[in-house]
């Protein structure tokens, strides 16, 4: 970022897209129409008075480390006529942007180290990356989920060509990264060539954006046509909606992107950045809001990305974490016992005075599967019925009873909540004596003195080790554990470890089983998760090892279907395969996220958008609000209740439903849109 500095001070002289080496153009040969659409606010005289003296400045300097770039060239400026490409306006925000202040930090609590801070390569593909990646990188259009359409982003217009694999995108000509550099064509080719590039050492990912883009041609400084190998329904939705790097930055061999680039990001386009120094390893990260973001004043992002700080705090205990945020050094704490929840937070004294307040937010987010996830390349698991017998002593209604005081829902699809879930689903609930049937059937037959499992032969049932990193699920796994000896004689033990430790045992499969937590998008793909292709591949995400030809043959089908009606069967078919199978003893879900935050911010009325998560819509949509921050802590010193009528409440009930209440049709899968 020092080597980029220098360069922030050419950015007035640099906007244009001839400035790159062989592609600097006499304006004359520019209509008046083509240079309007450049976004210029000069002459073209005083653009050539200020482009004097510049031949020899490169707008793109080269990487800080790393070899393999150098400034593109462009083709020369292809005509444009709006009428021929598509674009949508943007919907109304939550936000409102009338009320919203910018400033402040916002601390929230993470708690795990990740193993790197990389878009890509080995252990990339973590949420609590995603969660921050999404603040620096945009994409080339968004997807408006209420209205069910594409709106621009860094592109303004795209194309969908009549065979459904040929893209083209028109970048918008005001785009800049956080250098202050003019976003190309030759960004877009070198996103996808990374994405591509097997020395990235992550081959699932790689493997799936071969089969997503065939090639990336540059039609001109602005305009980039992506074409996909095949002809897919999902694969304009994926490529508008994919990160963009710079070229700059991204365009280098895999052993240096993976060994020096782990701990470093490239700049991005979007609202915040991360500056020299706000990686503390092992403690926190802070990313800081971009007041020259390219998109700050544009009308539908008002209101939005408030914060002049968001810092991820790295606390490793849940309880730990939580008396830090009693104690004030975080703003947010995501509740994940519901005990906590229903029995002990409305006693405390921060939260009964309003000092504190407690939210449970419901939202219409997609919900993922997770569970008990077995390792079915070796034994025991390599067995269904060892799998299913151990579904059946996963006593979730234990749990539901002695910890969850009824507050989830159980998981028994691998698509929870959605329509893609089969209809009158098959359910497995806790029963000890259908799981000795199980056992017995696969040739585990009595308890021997000990009163361990065994075989006829006297060869024992294995003893299992259970791997996990938060010390709270422990009264958890203890239930599992006891059941597991009482009802059937197998000993498991349970250990605490690192969570990177537990990443690297599972995606290189040296695990018995893990417990195991996918999120899920608006619309489903399981390719990469249960294709046999990558049962026995590290680093990927079918961590179970589940392969079936059956399934393999719907995956694959599923691609190339546009109906939206056939896509949904099958999904309910694969939906049946995976639960007949057991790769997971599934667990439970909820339909909302739980929130204590200190009474110090605005919010808009819905809380969270349509299809929000926590932290990632407080991020988007909440703001520091410096009056309610005073009367905090005026009220906390005087000890008065910030709400004496309504303590627990500061605008209603405490669990917002506005999304149930004023539930929309689910929005239409996307599939090829006409030109216009």
């Amino acid at each position: 970022m020092q080597i980029m500095a220098r360069w922030t001070a050419f950015v007035s002289l640099a906007l244009v897209t001839g400035l790159m080496a062989g592609c600097v153009r006499d304006h004359d040969e520019i209509s008046e129409d083509a240079w309007d659409a450049l976004g210029l606010d000069m002459e073209p005289a005083v653009f050539d008075e200020r482009l004097a003296g510049m031949e020899e400045v490169r707008i793109d300097p080269p990487p800080v480390i790393g070899e393999g770039y150098s400034p593109p060239s462009f083709p020369p400026d292809i005509e444009f006529d709006p009428e021929e490409w598509s674009t949508n306006e943007h919907g109304a925000r939550i936000a409102m942007a009338g009320e919203a202040k910018k400033g402040g930090v916002l601390r929230l609590g993470w708690d795990s180290w990740p193993p790197t801070i990389r878009t890509d390569g080995p252990n990339s593909r973590l949420a609590i990356l995603t969660q921050m990646q999404d603040l620096i990188y945009e994409s080339l259009l968004e997807y408006d989920a209420v209205r069910a359409e594409y709106v621009p982003h860094l592109a303004t217009h795209w194309q969908i060509d009549d065979d459904g694999q040929t893209f083209r995108f028109r970048l918008d000509p005001e785009a800049r990264w956080a250098d202050g550099r003019p976003v190309t064509a030759d960004d877009i080719l070198a996103t996808f060539e990374h994405r591509k590039n097997p020395d990235r050492r992550d081959p699932s990912s790689t493997q799936y954006w071969n089969t997503l883009v065939e090639s990336v041609t540059v039609l001109d400084r602005q305009t980039v046509e992506i074409r996909s190998p095949e002809r897919q329904w999902r694969s304009f939705l994926v490529i508008a909606l994919s990160h963009i790097y710079p070229a700059a930055y991204v365009r280098m061999d895999g052993e240096t992107y993976l060994e020096e680039w782990s701990w470093r990001l490239p700049p991005g386009t979007g609202p915040y950045e991360i500056r020299p120094g706000d990686v503390r390893k092992g403690h926190s990260i802070t990313l800081s809001r971009r007041p020259d973001w390219w998109q700050v004043d544009r009308p539908h992002m008002l209101g939005m990305y408030n914060f002049d700080e968001v810092r991820f705090v790295v606390v490793r205990e849940q309880e730990l974490m939580l008396q830090r945020f009693y104690a004030g050094e975080l703003d947010l704490f995501r509740v994940n016992r519901a005990q906590q929840w229903v029995d002990e937070l409305p006693q405390q004294r921060l939260v009964r005075n309003g000092w504190i307040q407690m939210r449970k937010v419901f939202t219409l987010k997609p919900e993922g599967y997770g569970g008990l996830c077995f390792n079915m390349r070796q034994p025991p698991f390599d067995d269904v019925r060892v799998r299913k017998a151990f579904a059946h002593l996963f006593n979730r209604e234990q749990l539901f009873r002695s910890f969850f005081f009824y507050q989830y829902e159980y998981t028994d699809s691998y698509f929870p909540g959605q329509e893609w879930a089969r209809p009158d689903a098959d359910r497995v609930r806790f029963d000890p004596e259908r799981a000795r049937e199980l056992l017995a059937e696969a040739g585990y037959v009595s308890r021997d003195s000990r009163g361990r499992l065994v075989r006829e032969d006297g060869t024992r049932f294995p003893t299992l080790t259970l791997e996990y990193s938060s010390q709270g699920f422990t009264r958890i796994f203890r239930v599992l554990q006891n059941d597991l000896w009482n009802e059937a004689g197998i000993e498991l033990d349970l250990q605490v470890l690192d969570y990177s430790t537990i990443l690297r045992k599972v995606w290189e499969h040296r695990f018995q089983m893990v417990f195991w937590s996918w999120t899920a998008s608006l619309f489903p793909d399981m390719h990469f998760q249960f294709h046999s292709e990558f049962a026995e591949q590290r680093q990927s995400n079918n961590i179970s090892g589940f392969a079936d030809p059956r399934a393999d043959e719907l995956m694959e089908a599923y691609q190339r279907e546009f109906d939206a009606e056939e896509r949904l069967r099958m999904l309910e078919e694969l939906d049946g395969i995976f639960f007949d199978a057991h790769p997971y003893a599934l667990g439970w879900y909820a339909p909302y996220f739980r929130v204590l935050y200190w009474d110090r911010f605005g919010y808009p009325p819905e809380y969270s958008s349509r299809h929000g998560d926590y932290p990632v819509d407080i991020i988007k949509y909440w703001w520091f609000d410096p009056d309610r921050d005073a009367r905090t802590r005026a009220n906390m010193a005087e000890g008065r209740a910030n709400y004496p009528d309504e303590p627990l409440s500061q605008a209603g009930e405490r669990e917002p439903r506005y999304w149930l209440d004023n539930e929309l049709p689910r929005p239409n899968v996307p599939g090829r849109e006409p030109r216009r």
